[in-house]
């Protein structure tokens, strides 16, 4: 069912290039009760295509999709970069169960200072918590961007990422300290019975 719904939401995306807008985790794998960290960063080599002028980015809106059956979103946690400038605007809003809409704009020409040169640079990076054990949790996004000075964003691409969250297992105590602590308790039990 993941699957479909990954598959799903990359067809009603836009897909113009292939892979301007991408996301991932900090790792592949978690235990229930982790914070994963999910970092959205644009491919600015990727955008200017065969366009002989770099692009600056001056916002973004972007919709991500994640499964709330494994996860849930830490309240405040979502960090957005600096490549946007200074008087950067940003704001993450529910859009439905497991649904945000994610949105920044630049105001500033600093913009083109900061980003100047650079081929990629993180937007945002967010947090959630592993609830349950599952062996395909996933975040999935579309995405437009507009460049400094455009009101209109330009559709640029779908993006998803897979990763795990596993029972978290409490290790055994050892048959040795189990024995110590019976001991102690038999101690313990004498002293208070000889008084």
């Amino acid at each position: 069912m993941r699957k479909f719904i990954i598959g799903l939401f990359a067809l009603i995306g836009f897909s113009a290039q292939a892979a301007v807008i991408n996301i991932s985790t900090d790792q592949a794998s978690y235990n229930v009760g982790d914070t994963i960290t999910a970092n959205v960063w644009i491919d600015i080599v990727e955008l200017q295509g065969s366009n002989l002028a770099q692009p600056i980015i001056g916002g973004f809106v972007m919709s991500l999709m994640a499964d709330t059956a494994s996860l849930s979103y830490n309240a405040d946690s979502i960090m957005f970069g600096d490549k946007l400038g200074t008087t950067a605007l940003g704001a993450i809003f529910p859009a439905g169960l497991g649904m945000y809409s994610i949105q920044s704009a630049a105001f500033t020409p600093d913009v083109f200072f900061f980003q100047a040169g650079l081929t990629s640079f993180e937007l945002f990076s967010l947090e959630f918590t592993a609830l349950n054990s599952v062996s395909d949790a996933f975040f999935g996004l579309t995405a437009s961007v507009s460049e400094f000075g455009s009101l209109v964003g330009t559709p640029v691409s779908t993006a998803s990422t897979e990763f795990s969250v596993e029972a978290t297992s409490v290790p055994a105590p050892s048959t040795g300290v189990l024995a110590l602590l019976a001991c102690f308790g038999m101690m313990v039990s004498r002293v208070k019975a000889r008084r």
